[in-house]
């Protein structure tokens, strides 16, 4: 009778220093992988739940990753709502489930989003946390009417490097007209003292205008896009709380217009026009005037399904930090990174703005 074989020893377990170091690499734009991580074993589970852990995790990967996007559909009654851009949702589907709620802006982990479409009042929403502040619309024109506005959410925490802001103080930036007059107006709310502060006006020759997307923080500028008689770009300084108002390129106004930051950290547009995305500059030449340059060109009949003269492209949007572009088209909405050039669907349907969501959803 033969012996049964000796049973093969278990194998060695991994140093905790080496499960750290893979976990440390694990994706972030796959915020579910480090959950899967920490059900494997409670040694695994502690890592992953260690605050140490987790500030080196945020370290290590360079900018919070896009998780997904907010978005508006065309049609008379807009559905709003989250498309997650990973294999999962970063929080739960009736988390966002509120058709009165419309997303306005998106930045350091925090929504902004507004109650009602229509002079509603503003929340500061931080998804991964849960936590809301509401706050009352600023009134800018008294009781005359304001038939434009946008608004900006950004930390305000001295110091932070943005890849955890999650219970700290924030800003809102609101920009808004008076329809009377050919003027507009910024305003501040600050969560530490509760209140909107900082008014500052720009004349900008009239006052029948509307904008199309998020602004877009540059440095400690905010970067608004409006449209109107003559479109442009309204300029609010952080830093000086000052408004001035920036021309467009003559070429941008084929199929949108997007605020983005170039490589040297100045300003910079994607516009859309005859089938290529146009990627420009703001520069000053030897005369100390400043201008528009364009610095590339990206032909889009090449990357995406726009063969035909009717399936126009339309860009709508730009995800801070990650150098992603939106661009939505009859057959849906793609993703492009202006790095690597690649391209993805992320949609089926047609929207005509999104509010890119990006975070670091650690457990």
């Amino acid at each position: 009778m033969a012996k049964p074989r000796a049973r093969a020893p278990a194998p060695p377990e991994l140093m905790e220093d080496a499960v750290e170091e893979i976990l440390l690499r694990l994706p972030p734009d796959e915020p579910a992988a480090l959950v899967r991580a920490s059900l494997v074993c409670k040694p695994w589970r502690r890592i992953v739940s260690d605050p140490a852990f987790l500030r080196r995790y945020r370290r290590f990967h360079p900018t919070p990753p896009l998780l997904g996007f907010f978005n508006e559909l065309y049609g008379a009654a807009p559905e709003r709502r989250f498309v997650p851009t990973t294999p999962a949702s970063p929080f739960p589907k009736a988390a966002f489930d509120r058709r009165s709620w419309a997303a306005v802006d998106c930045r350091h982990g925090r929504v902004l989003l507004q109650k009602e479409k229509a002079g509603g009042n503003f929340v500061v929403w931080d998804p991964i946390t849960g936590d809301q502040e509401e706050l009352h619309m600023p009134s800018i024109t008294g009781d005359r009417a304001t038939s434009f506005y946008s608004a900006s959410v950004l930390c305000a925490a001295a110091g932070c490097d943005h890849r955890d802001c999650h219970g700290g103080p924030f800003l809102v930036v609101y920009l808004g007209n008076d329809e009377s007059q050919p003027i507009v107006h910024a305003c501040v709310y600050s969560s530490e003292s509760g209140a909107w502060v900082t008014m500052v006006s720009a004349h900008i020759g009239y006052n029948d205008f509307f904008t199309a997307y998020c602004g877009t923080l540059i440095s400690d500028e905010i970067y608004q896009v409006i449209i109107g008689d003559d479109d442009a770009i309204l300029k609010y300084d952080l830093g000086n709380h000052c408004l001035s108002v920036i021309g467009l390129p003559d070429e941008s106004d084929d199929g949108g217009i997007v605020p983005m930051p170039t490589e040297d950290g100045s300003l910079g547009l994607a516009s859309i026009s005859a089938s290529c995305l146009h990627l420009w500059s703001r520069k000053v030449n030897e005369d100390g005037i400043a201008g528009w340059v364009q610095c590339r060109v990206v032909d889009l009949q090449a990357l995406l399904p726009i063969d035909s003269p009717c399936k126009r492209a339309y860009v709508i949007g730009f995800a801070e930090g990650v150098g992603v572009i939106f661009v939505t088209t009859e057959v849906g909405t793609f993703t492009v990174e202006l790095k690597s050039g690649k391209v993805k669907k992320v949609s089926e349907p047609r929207y005509y703005f999104v509010v890119p969501f990006m975070t670091f959803g650690t457990p």
